[in-house]
């Protein structure tokens, strides 16, 4: 499977990635963002620890609506 995309940000937090997503969507809430993109962050954490071999212990959406990131 072929899947094509960029990964805005990523950091290493101890031995650990944190991935970062930033989102431009106007929506009704944080919830809406976050299950409509939840499987593209799934393929970008695969995709990270497959690269690295480090795990992604934590993911985010930054939402440029709300001006804040949220855990997913």
């Amino acid at each position: 499977i072929l899947i094509q995309g960029i990964i805005d940000a990523f950091f290493y937090e101890g031995g650990d990635i944190v991935l970062l997503d930033y989102k431009t969507d106007r929506v009704s809430a944080p919830s809406v963002l976050l299950e409509r993109y939840r499987p593209q962050l799934a393929y970008y954490k695969r995709a990270l620890e497959q690269i690295t071999g480090r795990q992604v212990k934590e993911t985010y959406v930054y939402s440029f609506t709300f001006g804040e990131a949220f855990l997913l």
